[in-house]
C-alpha cells in the first residue's frame, strides 16, 4: 500500500497534527523515546498522546492499530485510537530518518500498579489475579483474530541472539553459554502451543480504574507463544539476580495462574514451562535491544544478563 508522505520538522509537529486531526492541540511536549517518540498534547478536551514510531518498526506500528481496533470491537478495555479527519488510524510523517508512522491515542486515566510483587517484604499485589485475568481474556480473544501477525519463533529468541553476539565479537565462551542454554530452552518451547503474545505485558503498560485494567502498547505483539507473556508477569528480579528469585516467581505464578485460567486454559506443558518462560523472555529482551541499537546493548549489560541467565538455569535444574 502506498502511504502518503508529509515531511515535517519536529518544531512543526503540532501544526501538522492539528491539520490531520480535529483536536485543536495547544501544546506539545516529548514524554519519552524508545521504539518511537511519545508526545503529550494538551487540548481543550484533555490530554492526547501522539506516538511517532521509528521507520524500522513500521510493520509493528501498523499491526498495533489493527490489534487495538479488533480488541476494542470485542469490548475489551483498551487504549482508544483517535482517527484522522479522513478516518485513518495512522498518519505517515516523512522525517530525515525515513517514513515514520504516527498514531494519536486518547490519554488513558488511572493508576499504574507497576509490579505484581513489591517491596523488600515481597508483598503480593492484591490486583494480581485481576491483572492476570485480563491477560487471559486478551489471549482468548486474540485466538479469533484473523489478520496476519509478525512471527517470532525459536529462531528469533535463540539463533538471532547468537548471530548478533558473534557479529559484535562478544566473548566466545559466554556466547557458547548463551547458545547451550538457548538450545535447552528451545526444546521446551517446541512443546508449547503457538499463539498471540503481547510481548511486553508488564503492569506499567496498563492503567487501573473503575475495577478494570485498560491495556496499551502492543508494539512487541507477535504470533509466538502465549506462555511467554506469563514469563513477563512472573519475573521478579529483572536487573539483579537474587537467590530468592525462583521462589518469588513461583509464588507469583500461583497467583497469576488462579486469575489467568478463569479466561484461558493452560496445558500441562505450559504450566511446566512457567519458570523457563522467564529465561526465554530475557533472551527476547536482549535481542530486541540489539536490533534497536538500544543503549542497554553493551558488553557490561550482556555480562549481567549472562550472569542472570546462568544463575537462573542452575536454580531451575536444582
Amino acid at each position: 500500500m502506498e502511504l502518503p508522505k508529509h515531511y515535517v520538522a519536529e518544531s512543526d509537529l503540532l501544526t501538522f497534527i492539528n491539520t490531520q486531526y480535529s483536536i485543536k492541540g495547544e501544546r506539545i511536549r516529548l514524554y519519552r523515546s524508545l521504539m518511537g517518540r511519545v508526545f503529550f498534547i494538551e487540548t481543550p478536551t484533555g490530554r492526547k498522546v501522539f506516538k511517532l514510531y521509528r521507520p524500522t518498526v513500521t510493520d509493528a506500528a501498523v499491526q498495533t492499530t489493527r490489534i487495538i481496533s479488533y480488541l476494542d470491537g470485542c469490548g475489551y478495555p483498551i487504549v482508544k485510537i483517535i482517527p484522522t479527519v479522513s478516518g485513518e488510524l495512522f498518519v505517515t510523517v516523512e522525517r530525515p530518518e525515513g517514513s515514520c508512522v504516527g498514531v494519536l491515542f486518547d490519554y488513558t486515566a488511572g493508576i499504574c500498579i507497576w509490579a505484581l510483587e513489591k517491596g523488600d517484604g515481597w508483598v503480593m499485589n492484591p490486583l494480581t489475579r485481576e491483572f492476570s485475568k485480563s491477560v487471559g481474556r486478551m489471549h482468548h480473544l486474540m485466538e479469533q483474530y484473523n489478520k496476519p501477525l509478525i512471527q517470532r519463533g525459536a529462531e528469533y529468541y535463540f539463533d538471532c541472539l547468537v548471530w548478533l553476539l558473534r557479529r559484535d565479537n562478544y566473548d566466545e565462551a559466554k556466547l557458547r553459554d548463551f547458545e547451550m542454554y538457548g538450545n535447552e530452552l528451545r526444546s521446551i518451547l517446541k512443546k508449547l502451543p503457538a499463539g498471540f503474545c503481547h510481548g511486553d505485558p508488564h503492569a506499567g503498560n496498563t492503567k487501573y480504574r473503575g475495577g478494570q485494567f485498560t491495556w496499551m502498547d502492543f508494539d512487541n505483539a507477535s504470533m509466538s507463544y502465549p506462555m511467554l507473556d506469563i514469563g513477563w508477569m512472573i519475573e521478579t528480579s529483572y536487573v539483579v539476580f537474587k537467590k530468592e528469585s525462583l521462589d518469588h516467581s513461583r509464588r507469583v505464578f500461583e497467583e497469576v495462574y488462579a486469575g489467568y485460567t478463569t479466561e484461558r486454559t493452560l496445558t500441562d506443558d505450559e504450566v511446566a514451562a512457567a519458570l523457563h518462560s522467564v529465561a526465554i523472555m530475557h533472551f527476547g529482551g536482549i535481542v530486541q535491544c540489539a536490533l534497536m541499537g538500544h543503549e542497554y546493548h553493551t558488553p557490561r549489560i550482556l555480562d549481567r544478563e549472562h550472569d542472570w541467565l546462568m544463575r537462573w538455569r542452575e536454580c531451575c535444574i536444582k
